[in-house]
């Protein structure tokens, strides 16, 4: 994984992720993966592997602030 720094990088991605596209990530240094498709098994062992945190099968809706949440309500 890359080298310490201030900032964190997190990838969104529409569709899975796969073994191929989990390597590419932790190559590219990100600190977390977030998905709107399934992680498969074999993605998840090399996130993992590389402290790299996921979350899968998130809907547009997971990803909404509080203040967001708030302006509807009012």
């Amino acid at each position: 994984m890359s080298e310490e720094s201030d900032y964190i990088e997190v990838k969104v991605h529409s569709k899975g992720i796969h073994k191929g596209k989990a390597e590419q990530l932790v190559n590219q240094g990100v600190s977390g993966v977030i998905s709107g498709g399934p992680i498969s098994k074999n993605a998840k062992k090399i996130l993992d592997e590389n402290n790299v945190w996921h979350r899968d099968n998130v809907e547009p809706s997971d990803l909404e602030s509080e203040s967001q949440e708030t302006e509807k309500e009012g």
